[in-house]
């Protein structure tokens, strides 16, 4: 019989099969679950058949060279669907059975389908945004190469599907900024024990990244052992001093201790069976079998001498080493106001120390650091306002102010009109304290001045000239007011109080916001959000932010401490007028508006002739500019929107405009540009590298991303014509902030892209964690004089 064949794009990963209508689709036509697939036959003529638990799929591959026939091997991942059901997709109009899981929205044409193995497409969450339809029951699923448009059969339903699609995207975009950031060490891209790659587990008391079934034995073993989490399911574990852990020791160097002495013979490979993975790693972890023992072991009083020095320094190794060698994590410092190792790493600024210290501590055996008994009570003269039932926006001069003396203890804040006097003028209860606010020097009469909010929705405003008073009676009222687990660790702050929290203990939530890091306290523990690397913030009454950990809502409330806190919280998360270090950034420490101004170029522009060399439309990029600076994080580029000529140019312009510049500031300039003239190179690159180190965290990973990204153009530059003299013509005054004339910012930029290797320190210049995909191949009639380009990028 005769059979007609479509062409047709075909894709295979580890998970399943799918095929397209041309190799520009992004979403299939069909997809087929490779763990419903029972054979794979050859059928002669460069044919296959695919028999899944449904139905046989017939492919032909019109090639010289014959397919061979394969075993496809499924490895079945945790099923965890959080939503699923019927609805209606408008165009084209057809009903489809959808369902949610974990970071994916999945379609089929029926839930029997479903079942089959067989589905429609799936559609990855972390580019997607979901948006209100036309009518009451019906949205929009947008990504930047689709919009899909659902109706459901009730108001109500659209609001459930509308709420799990966005607890989809915020989960999606958690896990892999975390899972991105962590895999940036090489050594974390294999399991510590079995070297399976992209390891998405961790003993985080251990300090070793972890395969799914590694991490089984883990468990195996007890939580006072190994405390095994997850990259992708345990988020509000991963503060950033635990992923700084991961990054500063990484399994290369934890395996310096724990594997330091591992016989090739007795090396645990992926394929290893259960009771071999659990022996190995019971050997490993639990007996020390293999660990590499400090020069100190059994000298406890040295030990405790050896850990109490560690901690102070960056030296995580030693700490690690000391911690599994029979130090007393608990041991006296001899240090009266340090007692522990722990307040002694806290004192020192060593939070990363901190928290391999905690990670390690025995809830059992560990005993909180007493707190200063010479700061739990406090009294003396403040000058003092009317209290307000809204916000003090106006400036408040010394004449506004009355003097009162103040006091605080036994659970009161009482103002009295002298010291003298006995009866009060007024005052609260602390736990009716719900905001302390300190205010910018000069922000009226008095010099420093900080403000309180009661429960019942007032505000008072005290000062005084004296700084070292103002801060006395700040600490005084904190450890007053916070729970004791935040207080230990939150230090100058800028804001705290307690606020509603959906995801709070009983629906409360304490916070205290330090410059750009936001501390949180819902239950147990305290995690430490930078305001700037939130995924997304919306602020329509309720706050919600979506940080790395997951969603944070914060109701809205009239009292008018909310909205001090709303101003702040807007104000710490990154604005596009100001300098490279306040800018929005992403989880890898990079203005938002960079990233995806490169992520663009880097998708639909490394083969375009004269890239950043020609100008995009002035309009357009004006307009692009105007709203990465409103707000970079709501910006999605689209090809349709944007030509990479309007995307080049508007990172160009924000490049030339941003505040002090890439190189921070025209001093930092100046050093770039002589390091240029020192003619002998080994001078020069080591001259380069110290000037990279100098550079605020921003900037140079600001620095690292864009020369990295120019690496990949000058790659190509028989295709775009951007070799490396080009770019350097082209973002010499760009980063320089020069009109052009000193060809000298030229040379930095091509030096820097020509060693980039050895002034960044990176081992291989064009690599990011790799693809899932295993192939893709399009199959196309080949013809007499046809030619075939396959390009493989890895960036």
């Amino acid at each position: 019989s005769y059979i007609q064949y479509c062409r047709r794009w075909v894709q295979l990963d580890s998970e399943y099969l799918r095929y397209f209508q041309t190799i520009k689709e992004v979403y299939s036509k069909r997809m087929v679950s490779l763990g419903s697939v029972d054979k794979v036959v050859s059928v002669g003529d460069s044919r296959f058949e695919l028999h899944s638990q449904s139905r046989t799929f017939l492919f032909r591959a019109e090639s010289t060279r014959a397919l061979e026939p394969r075993n496809l091997f499924f490895r079945n991942g945790s099923v965890n669907i959080s939503f699923e059901g019927y609805m209606e997709m408008l165009s084209p109009r057809t009903k489809v059975y959808t369902l949610i899981n974990k970071d994916k929205l999945f379609l089929f044409r029926s839930h029997e389908e479903y079942f089959q193995g067989v589905g429609i497409t799936d559609i990855d969450m972390r580019m997607a945004n979901v948006r209100d339809g036309e009518n009451k029951r019906s949205f929009t699923l947008t990504t930047p190469y689709r919009a899909f448009s659902f109706m459901v059969d009730s108001e109500s339903e659209k609001q459930r599907w509308s709420e799990a699609l966005k607890e989809c995207v915020s989960r999606a975009l958690s896990c892999d900024g975390l899972c991105e950031s962590i895999w940036r060490v090489p050594s974390n891209r294999m399991c510590a024990d079995c070297s399976s790659s992209m390891p998405e587990w961790a003993s985080v008391n251990l300090c070793v990244l972890l395969c799914e079934k590694c991490a089984g034995a883990h468990r195996s073993l007890g939580q006072n052992v190994s405390k095994v989490r997850s990259l992708k399911l345990d988020e509000r574990v991963w503060t950033d001093d635990l992923i700084r852990v991961f990054l500063l020791l990484g399994n290369g160097k934890a395996n310096q201790f724990w594997g330091a002495n591992i016989p090739p013979s007795e090396s645990l490979c992926s394929s290893a069976h259960s009771e071999q993975r659990l022996e190995h790693i019971t050997a490993k972890y639990k007996d020390g079998k293999y660990r590499k023992y400090h020069t100190l072991y059994g000298q406890q009083e040295a030990l405790n001498r050896a850990l109490c020095s560690a901690v102070q320094s960056g030296d995580l190794l030693e700490t690690l080493s000391l911690l599994n060698c029979g130090v007393d994590i608990n041991c006296n410092t001899g240090i009266p106001e340090f007692p522990t190792p722990l307040s002694l790493a806290k004192r020192s600024g060593q939070t990363v120390q901190a928290e391999l210290l905690m990670q390690n501590l025995n809830s059992e055996s560990f005993t909180p650091v007493d707190k200063d008994a010479s700061i739990r009570s406090q009294s003396g003269y403040l000058f003092k306002t009317a209290s307000s039932a809204k916000p003090i926006t106006d400036h408040k001069t010394k004449t506004d102010f009355s003097q009162r003396w103040c006091s605080l203890g036994d659970g009161m804040f009482s103002y009295f009109k002298s010291e003298q006097s006995h009866h009060k003028c007024g005052g609260m209860k602390t736990s009716e304290i719900i905001c302390l606010s300190v205010n910018s020097p000069g922000k009226h009469g008095y010099e420093h001045t900080f403000e309180l909010y009661s429960e019942e929705g007032r505000v008072y405003l005290f000062g005084s000239d004296d700084g070292s008073i103002i801060k006395n009676w700040i600490q005084a009222i904190a450890m007053a007011v916070l729970p004791p687990a935040l207080f230990d660790v939150c230090g100058t702050c800028d804001r705290l109080g307690r606020l509603r929290c959906t995801e709070g203990n009983h629906g409360i939530g304490w916070f205290c916001l330090s410059g750009f890091k936001l501390q949180v306290l819902l239950e147990d523990n305290v995690q430490i959000i930078d305001l700037r690397k939130l995924l997304t913030l919306s602020d329509a009454g309720s706050m919600v932010l979506v940080w790395r950990g997951g969603p944070l809502h914060l109701l809205a409330d009239r009292r008018p401490h909310f909205v001090g806190w709303q101003t702040f919280i807007q104000q710490r998360s990154g604005a596009g007028d100001q300098p490279l270090s306040q800018q929005q950034l992403t989880d890898l420490g990079v203005p938002v508006i960079i990233d995806r101004c490169l992520d663009h170029v880097t998708r639909y522009g490394l083969m375009s002739s004269g890239i950043y060399r020609k100008n995009g439309v002035n309009s357009h990029v004006t307009k692009l500019l105007e709203r990465f600076q409103n707000d970079a994080r709501s910006v999605t580029l689209l090809e349709s929107d944007y030509s990479v000529d309007d995307v080049a140019s508007t990172l160009k312009r924000f490049l030339r405009e941003v505040k002090d510049g890439v190189f921070n500031g025209q001093e930092n300039n100046d050093n770039w540009l002589r390091a240029a003239g020192l003619e002998n190179r080994a001078e020069k690159i080591k001259r380069y590298q110290i000037l990279l180190s100098n550079l605020p965290d921003v900037n140079r990973e600001t620095l690292k991303a864009l020369i990295h990204h120019l690496v990949c153009v000058q790659h190509l530059s028989d295709e775009n014509q951007m070799t490396i003299r080009n770019l350097g013509i082209v973002f010499g005054p760009t980063l320089f902030h020069t009109d052009g004339t000193d060809v000298t910012g030229s040379q930095v930029v091509e030096e820097l892209i020509q060693n980039y290797c050895s002034i960044f320190n990176v081992s291989q210049p064009l690599s990011r964690t790799p693809s899932s995909t295993i192939c893709a191949v399009y199959l196309e009639k080949k013809t007499e004089g046809a030619e075939v380009l396959v390009q493989v990028f890895r960036f």
